[in-house]
């Protein structure tokens, strides 16, 4: 039996819970499963019951559950020898004053632990930027102990390459900056999509985002990397991983959606499960 938490695919039977908890039906429907289609959002308590009864997950989130936010990534990244600009973790505010600036030299980045779209991503070029980053972190976090990481600035001209993986493909473009000058490029605040630029660069992600696939079992997610474009042959390093993204860059909803069907059939199809039995609604 395939059973979907997902609203937008149908299987043998299709659970969409909304706000409500799970209940001992949907737990005996769980431990009854041969294959689980999960939601992206919403999904602690779904994930945490398929690994009680062993039963597979599509996606995959294990190196989710295990690496969460940009310290946790920072760990993954280290765990499996994977290329990445040198970061240092902190555990709140007052560490990552006392100590940021004797880890790096100007200029580098600051990034709040759970942060989206580079809303806690900022770039220290000297000691005035650092103070402006810390006195906002420390009025947003209001004493909570939270994480951070820095990183080594990477010059990239504001451009990054983001690698889909959906299932056993990966689907490449670039985000790239809308005006001059433009450091931190998300294509929430007006990045171009770009999918034919520096085509070589963008195989080296793909091939560097099938060894992440393939090191951590990871199945669903948009890879970010940036290349230090200085270079004469730049090698892809990872920026982030993100398992709740875009879909623009992709043709949009029903591109992502048709895309995802395919990757789903594709995995029940590699464990010998009928595709057929799931349908896109």
């Amino acid at each position: 039996m395939i059973l979907s938490f997902h609203p937008c695919f149908t299987a043998d039977h299709q659970i969409i819970l909304g706000d409500r908890l799970l209940g001992e039906a949907d737990r005996n429907l769980i431990r009854d499963a041969r294959a689980v289609i999960l939601p992206q959002g919403r999904v602690g308590r779904i994930f945490h019951e398929c690994l009680k009864a062993d039963v597979a997950m599509f996606p995959d989130y294990q190196a989710r559950h295990d690496y969460p936010g940009k310290v946790g990534q920072s760990r993954l990244f280290e765990t499996f020898q994977l290329p990445h600009p040198g970061t240092f973790r902190w555990s709140g505010v007052d560490q990552l004053k006392e100590m940021a600036r004797r880890s790096h030299e100007f200029p580098f980045v600051v990034k709040d632990d759970f942060s989206h779209e580079a809303e806690g991503v900022f770039v220290i070029t000297g000691p005035k930027s650092f103070k402006s980053a810390i006195d906002l972190l420390a009025l947003k976090k209001q004493g909570e102990n939270v994480g951070f990481v820095t990183q080594d600035f990477v010059p990239t001209g504001g451009n990054v390459l983001r690698s889909v993986i959906m299932g056993e493909r990966v689907i490449s473009y670039w985000k790239r900056p809308s005006k001059p000058g433009q450091v931190v490029t998300t294509i929430s605040k007006g990045a171009l999509i770009d999918h034919d630029w520096k085509p070589d660069l963008q195989e080296k992600g793909r091939k560097m985002a099938q060894v992440l696939a393939a090191r951590t079992g990871i199945n669903l997610a948009a890879v970010d990397f940036v290349f230090p474009l200085l270079k004469e042959d730049p090698e892809p390093l990872f920026l982030e991983i993100n398992y709740f993204f875009g879909r623009r860059g992709l043709g949009g909803m029903d591109a992502y959606y048709r895309l995802l069907f395919e990757a789903i059939q594709d995995w029940l199809r590699g464990m010998g499960l009928n595709p057929r039995t799931v349908a896109l609604v």
